[in-house]
């Protein structure tokens, strides 16, 4: 008794502590919840946003804009690092589907490609108009003659031969902001402030075009003010103006813009960076002094009758050699065409040097001989070589013609047999060649060739000569009926008795063999 009184004596007070412990932590639990239970929350709300891509990336997208504006503001660097991801992203689009890329530069290529046609068509007109002028006097004989023996073309000698002119300033100025970038000039010449003629010529391009509103990439390329002319090239980056005394040729503009295309392909870095700071470009001035050109003027040579006398022969002997030589071309290229429509011959090259003709190609057997096509062109047989590769054309006619040569030789090839003293035939025997014979005659009208099929009777020399003949001919007769009664036309059918003759029996032994009828195709 007294041992299970302690025991419950002693353990009510281990309950007791047990619940004050859980009411404690309770009262823990709770005071936590209050002081630091919003915080706990908001980080886990932080770590969902961390932990979910999808969140993280709405949020990036909130700040992406704003972040590259700012980084590009810094430096070059994020250019630096998106150019190679654009690069590729292009190269890609266009590899799936170029027609996304050409639709989106079409208006700029477009115009570019007007413009530039439409300058070239009239560099080249003013070109042709001042090499007319030079080419029929003496001197300009005497410049052709000076290309010949230099090797130079004639348009080089007229360019340092013909016009008066002095480039007498070199303008380089940056496209976007109108600022000078680098300013060369030549010997004797008084230089104003070049920086204020840079800005005025930007003034008046700005002028022009808000006056007259150009088409969009049409700017101001020329200016005339007396003897003056002002000649600008544009680039994408920076504009070249060169002021040129005289009368200058046209083949100036290209030494113009080829200079500066190099300066625009080798600064371009310069250029796109441009702050106002000259001293970058200055490395550009080698560039620019090919463009300061000039040429003193001579004197006027004294004309005389012998001279352009001789001038008027030297064009009509060189009128007459062009003459011909186009005449003979002429009569090559016709050739040529008549010989390429010719079914069964491809023609895949021709050439002509100086009366001398080759012409290679593809040619079917059954195709016309172009060399007995020569005598209607007017040209010698002996000045033309052919190299002709043998090929079998897919053209009707030809396709109908070897048709026709296979079944005309599997027809003479076939024989019906008979037996002794019999002109009954097997009608099963004779389909095949009545259907062959059908399909002949289809290919003989496609290839426009008459024939005749002469069916042979023969027999065996025992027995008289008149009842073998008697026998072949019934034979013959009795194929041609059955050959008819399977659809075959009588018109294409003949028969012919070629009995054998007891002369003969000594030559070999009578068997079936002589028992037959043959075909024979006859082509009139």
């Amino acid at each position: 008794m007294t041992d299970s009184s302690g025991a419950g004596s002693g353990a009510a007070p281990s309950k007791g502590n047990g619940d004050g412990a859980g009411s404690s932590d309770a009262r823990y639990a709770e005071l936590r919840q209050l002081l630091v239970g919003p915080e706990e929350a908001q980080l886990r709300l932080l770590q969902q946003r961390l932990d979910d891509p999808v969140l993280h990336a709405e949020d990036v997208s909130r700040i992406i804009a704003e972040a590259v504006e700012l980084r590009r503001g810094r430096d070059t660097r994020l250019r630096r690092v998106l150019l190679p991801i654009i690069e590729e992203a292009i190269s890609l689009s266009v590899q799936r589907d170029p027609s996304v890329l050409s639709s989106a530069l079409f208006p700029i290529i477009g115009s570019a490609i007007r413009k530039a046609v439409s300058s070239a068509l009239k560099g080249m007109i003013e070109s042709l108009n001042q090499t007319l002028e030079q080419s029929f006097s003496f001197r300009g004989f005497q410049w052709r003659f000076e290309a010949l023996r230099t090797g130079r073309s004639f348009g080089e000698i007229l360019l340092l031969r013909s016009q008066l002119y002095q480039i007498e300033q070199v303008f380089l100025i940056h496209k976007q902001t109108g600022l000078l970038l680098h300013h060369l000039s030549s010997r004797d010449v008084v230089v104003k402030d070049a920086d204020l003629v840079s800005g005025m010529l930007t003034a008046i391009q700005d002028f022009v075009r808000d006056s007259f509103g150009p088409a969009a990439g049409e700017d101001l390329e020329v200016m005339q003010v007396g003897e003056f002319n002002l000649w600008i090239q544009h680039g994408s980056r920076a504009l070249l103006a060169c002021l040129v005394r005289g009368v200058p040729p046209r083949e100036l503009k290209h030494i113009f813009q080829l200079a500066l295309t190099r300066i625009e392909d080798q600064f371009w870095r310069q250029l796109d960076e441009f702050d106002g700071d000259a001293s970058a470009l200055a490395p550009a001035q080698p560039f620019l002094e090919p463009c300061l050109l000039g040429k003193l003027g001579e004197h006027p040579q004294p004309r005389h009758v012998g001279r352009w006398i001789f001038a008027a022969s030297a064009s009509l002997l060189f009128a007459l050699f062009v003459f011909l030589a186009a005449n003979r071309q002429r009569r090559w290229d016709t050739y040529v065409r008549r010989v390429a429509s010719e079914p069964g011959i491809v023609v895949t090259s021709s050439e002509s040097h100086w009366g001398s003709y080759l012409m290679a190609g593809l040619r079917d057997p059954l195709a016309a001989d172009p060399a007995q096509l020569l005598a209607d062109s007017g040209i010698p047989p002996g000045k033309v070589a052919f190299r002709w590769e043998p090929y079998q054309s897919l053209q009707p006619t030809f396709l109908s013609i070897r048709r026709y040569q296979t079944l005309k030789d599997w027809i003479e090839s076939q024989s019906v047999f008979f037996e002794l003293s019999s002109s009954y035939v097997d009608a099963d025997l004779l389909r095949p060649v009545a259907r062959n014979l059908l399909e002949l005659n289809q290919s003989a009208e496609i290839a426009g060739k008459r024939f005749q099929v002469r069916i042979e009777g023969r027999t065996d020399p025992p027995g008289a000569t008149s009842q073998n003949r008697k026998l072949a001919q019934d034979r013959a007769a009795a194929v041609l009926s059955e050959l008819v009664r399977q659809g075959v036309p009588p018109a294409r059918l003949v028969t012919s008795a070629v009995p054998r003759s007891p002369a003969a029996s000594g030559l070999e032994p009578a068997n079936s063999w002589d028992r037959r009828v043959s075909f024979r195709l006859l082509e009139p």
